[in-house]
């Protein structure tokens, strides 16, 4: 494993290794000796896509703001962040990463931040590790629509949930 720092505080880039043998691969996606990783797992979720998916932007602030760690087992997708944290120099700022089982990338992320994907492939699957219990009480997102980001040229599958989020703008302008 080799991490790979950002512009943006604590979230990490993480190129994996493949181990291949006659049998296939293996690969390591987490070690608990890395300091890199300064938080405990919770739970976990391997998600399913077709093509043009998008799964969030969602998130949990204060003390429910959960750290994830996102993996592309199978596939291909658009990983999207965006720091929320008050204090960060990159405060409303937006990280955007293509992962996908071929680049055996990984993307550690910090708590604070709102996280999503738009699948860019059929039967995509992701897995997603988070150090906190999801709480629906405590959960909000911003609608990826409004966000100043080239999205792929697919049809984009918004659910009606997200598709009711509020505007990052928006966001920003009620935290002040």
């Amino acid at each position: 494993m080799k991490f790979y720092s950002t512009k943006f505080k604590d979230l990490k880039i993480i190129k994996l290794k493949r181990f291949n043998d006659f049998r296939g691969d293996n690969i390591k996606i987490f070690n608990k000796k890395y300091k890199k990783f300064n938080f405990n797992f919770f739970e976990s979720y391997v998600s399913i896509s077709k093509k043009g998916s998008v799964r969030g932007l969602h998130g949990q602030l204060g003390k429910f703001s959960q750290s994830k760690l996102i993996y592309c087992i199978k596939g291909k997708v658009l990983d999207i962040a965006i720091d929320l944290r008050k204090n960060s120099k990159t405060y409303g700022n937006i990280f955007k990463k293509k992962i996908s089982s071929k680049n055996m990338t990984a993307i550690l992320i910090p708590g604070g931040f709102v996280h999503g994907l738009v699948a860019l492939e059929n039967n995509t699957i992701l897995v997603n590790f988070n150090s906190k219990d999801y709480n629906p009480k405590k959960e909000f997102g911003i609608n990826i629509k409004s966000i100043n980001l080239k999205l792929p040229k697919v049809k984009l599958h918004i659910s009606k949930k997200d598709k009711k989020l509020m505007g990052l703008t928006d966001y920003i302008s009620n935290q002040k």
